[in-house]
């Protein structure tokens, strides 16, 4: 008798492709050598972070991420600033910040940097776009500028009462929550801008 054939071999299913990887929320500093010249605006992309004075002694210590700095001198190791957003404290006071430190105003950010989002929301509501509910543009700048905390996927401004709160969805922040600070007639949204031409 002829024997009969073997049935073909049957693969298992193909596993599915795992889902590719979550993108995690970072903040990012601008390369030294893409830095403009100064004079030129800039948030801290470090914390906490502690900027000296005259003679090397710490001037300030900085728990918050983004800052708000005035840069005035670009070194190869240090930057020197005049920190506008650093509170009370040393508002307005000229400090060293060690290089690599700083993410420039008008530096392109990922989509996952809480940073460059809350830089970009800054950018379109001190001209008045989009602003929330209750929120001037003054205000807004003043919020931003201050810096922020943030924890897994929420960032938080928070400052004289005001809020606000940015939520990551895994592939953008948007905003949650934003609430008016008290107002200081003083702030301002105007920015530095490197010189050159315009």
């Amino acid at each position: 008798p002829v024997a009969a054939p073997a049935p073909p071999a049957v693969s298992p299913p193909a596993a599915p492709a795992p889902p590719p990887p979550a993108v995690q929320p970072r903040v990012d500093p601008t390369p030294d050598d893409q830095l403009p010249e100064p004079p030129f605006t800039a948030y801290t992309a470090m914390a906490p972070l502690s900027p000296v004075g005259p003679g090397g002694a710490p001037a300030v210590h900085l728990k918050r991420l983004g800052v708000r700095v005035e840069v005035l001198q670009v070194l190869d190791h240090r930057t020197r600033v005049r920190c506008a957003g650093c509170g009370p404290e040393a508002a307005d006071r000229e400090v060293w910040i060690q290089a690599g430190r700083l993410r420039a105003l008008r530096s392109p950010g990922a989509q996952a940097d809480p940073l460059a989002a809350a830089l970009r929301l800054r950018a379109r509501w001190a001209a008045g776009d989009g602003l929330p509910d209750g929120l001037s543009a003054r205000q807004a700048c003043r919020l931003i500028d201050h810096g922020f905390t943030w924890t897994g996927d929420e960032a938080r401004w928070e400052l004289d009462g005001g809020l606000l709160r940015l939520r990551w969805d895994g592939e953008r922040w948007a905003v949650a929550e934003a609430t008016p600070p008290g107002v200081d007639p003083d702030w301002r949204c105007a920015t530095a801008r490197p010189p050159g031409p315009g």
